[in-house]
């Protein structure tokens, strides 16, 4: 099929934002309750993935890259998808697109650390271009609820917009510390160990921490019209995509239509959560994507450099 390659990372790019959007309006439970409920779905139709296509466990992994890999989806998983939740919910959908322009920059900045790979003037520009715009559309006047206060409004701005690249440092994190099992592995065997292990990880914060309510998102039927298909696509179908648009396609053109992603979560976030479009966010988008971009074009070379359908989310891929 003429294409394939480029349809799927384009598909993937779409299907995150629409996610995105449907988390938005799933707000009635808590970031974690969504993290936990997403992550749970996605695992249970990865589990079904790997049955149908008859993979199993390698019995050959040693104890290290089990550890590696556990500590791979409790920083790219557990924790970094709570952080975006979380910035999601102060910052609204159009504004964290934003800031996952950042994912690029930091996916780059910890393969030099991690794995050693080579640092262009590419990535200065870039990252500077993504810095700027995340702040400029950051730095608008926030729109004010009734009886809001200003200061505190800017304050959940900054707060937000924190919590966001915090994410995205983590889910970069998740990613370059298990790149060299990547390239050894079943890319759907893997994630379904990193969703099992973000999975294991939250509930044993939830144990500890004696947070019970977490578990009522999946007795509170009425946000499920919105988080079920949310999970499904941005954690399971978002993924398929993007494994496809490498496959068959080049790497630095997949990426490039995955950073259209934040593209279409401004557009969407405008067109059905009438969130606002000023000129500071518009012209913040267009530097951070720009930004993010420029990044991309200048690791083509370097194909090690996984990229996700967005930001893992978180970002947003999240499931990065």
């Amino acid at each position: 099929m003429p294409y394939q390659g480029e349809l799927c990372a384009l598909a993937a790019a779409l299907t995150w934002s629409v996610s995105v959007i449907l988390f938005k309006r799933s707000e009635a439970v808590t970031p974690q309750a969504m993290n936990l409920f997403k992550n749970v779905v996605a695992l249970a139709l990865f589990a079904i993935t790997l049955g149908v296509m008859g993979e199993s466990l390698p019995s050959d992994r040693s104890r290290e890259d089990w550890l590696l890999l556990c500590l791979s989806g409790v920083l790219g998983i557990a924790i970094a998808d709570t952080l975006i939740f979380m910035a999601l919910r102060r910052l609204g959908a159009s504004l964290l697109a934003v800031v996952d322009c950042a994912y690029a920059p930091t996916i780059v900045i910890f393969s030099v650390a991690v794995l050693g790979e080579p640092l262009g003037p590419g990535f200065l520009i870039g990252g500077v271009l993504v810095v700027g715009g995340v702040l400029l559309a950051v730095a608008q006047r926030p729109v004010l609820g009734p009886d809001q206060d200003p200061l505190e409004a800017r304050r959940e701005l900054r707060v937000g917009a924190i919590l966001g690249v915090a994410g995205i440092v983590a889910m970069a994190a998740g990613v370059v510390i298990v790149k060299p099992l990547l390239d050894q592995s079943s890319l759907v065997e893997v994630t379904a160990v990193r969703l099992l292990a973000g999975v294991v990880a939250q509930l044993a914060w939830c144990g500890v921490f004696r947070q019970w309510e977490t578990f009522s998102v999946f007795r509170e039927r009425t946000v499920w019209k919105t988080l079920v298909p949310a999970s499904v696509l941005g954690t399971y179908v978002a993924m398929l995509f993007w494994l496809g648009g490498f496959k068959w396609a080049k790497v630095s053109v997949a990426a490039v239509f995955n950073q259209l992603s934040s593209v279409f979560t401004i557009g969407l976030a405008w067109l059905f959560l009438k969130e606002e479009m000023s000129w500071r966010r518009a012209s913040g988008a267009a530097l951070a994507v720009l930004g993010a971009l420029v990044v991309i074009v200048a690791t083509q070379e370097s194909p090690s450099i996984p990229q996700p359908p967005a930001a893992q989310a978180a970002p947003v891929s999240s499931t990065d």
